[in-house]
């Protein structure tokens, strides 16, 4: 009797355990030991640059680049800046920003200044939208910078947040645009403390470096302070420019897109030529 029931016993005990662990495997196993998800699991922005982007200047000069203006607040103390130390830097500009301020866009490239496509509004998704859709966008952009400053070169193109497409970088090539990346950011999108910025641009930036830094979007109070420090050091270690109206043939992650026809120039503008090498 006694084996009896210690046999049931030992049969419950076995059909519970085996539930137990059935319905661990059904709903993820979390019973069981990493079971999590990792944190190693790339972001969007993690996967390969497409060909024809540029990551770094390809000589030995260092470029700064500002993102998000004009804005009315921030880009005239970013120039100010510049014009201080006598360095020439890139701006990557928004449609919309350009459109709402047009004597910015004429400072910028009056004091001589290199301007870049940043898509109309910021789409972080632009690259996963239509081609119709993406050549749409960089035209309006390149639109609004050309009736604020119509003498200046759009060679390049930033898309916003690094979200980048091969499709992106042909659409821009045919529009006689270079992919724009970054090799160093120290994230002041988020507003970090100027030091902070400081500490990651002179400590990460190196001969042929594209940094990244933003003249809008945002109160870019921090990014103005780190400025003031930040440029004498960097001069004092590197020749600061900005990039070149005809894009470098070097310093790209791989070799650039073949060349495709021109399409979709803006009514009564000169045909820009295709992508300087």
């Amino acid at each position: 009797m006694r084996r009896s029931t210690a046999l049931r016993a030992t049969a419950v005990l076995t059909l519970v355990l085996a539930v137990l662990l059935s319905g661990a495997y059904l709903i993820g196993r979390p019973l069981l030991p990493h079971a999590s998800p990792s944190d190693d699991t790339p972001s969007a922005t993690a996967s390969p640059i497409p060909a024809g982007v540029l990551m770094t200047t390809g000589s030995a000069q260092v470029a700064l680049t500002f993102n998000d203006g004009p804005d009315p607040t921030w880009t005239p103390l970013v120039l100010k800046a510049l014009r201080q130390f006598r360095v020439k830097a890139t701006f990557c500009l928004l449609g919309r920003n350009a459109h709402a301020y047009p004597e910015l866009v004429r400072a910028i490239a009056a004091d001589g200044h290199t301007l870049c496509n940043h898509s109309w509004n910021e789409d972080l998704d632009l690259g996963s939208r239509s081609r119709q859709d993406i050549e749409g966008d960089l035209l309006r952009t390149s639109q609004a910078i050309r009736a604020a400053a119509p003498q200046a070169p759009i060679k390049y193109f930033r898309q916003p947040g690094g979200n980048w497409s091969p499709q992106l970088v042909t659409v821009a090539e045919n529009l006689g645009m270079t992919g724009l990346h970054w090799a160093v950011d120290p994230r002041d999108w988020e507003e970090p403390p100027a030091a902070a910025i400081i500490a990651t641009v002179s400590s990460r930036t190196e001969t042929g470096a594209i940094v990244l830094l933003h003249d809008g979007g945002g109160d870019r109070q921090n990014t103005v302070t780190a400025l003031a420090t930040l440029l004498p050091d960097l001069v004092s270690r590197f020749q600061l420019e900005a990039l070149p109206v005809d894009p470098p043939a070097t310093g790209r992650t791989r070799a650039p897109s073949a060349p495709l026809q021109q399409v979709g120039q803006p009514q009564g503008a000169a045909p820009e030529p295709g992508k300087g090498g």
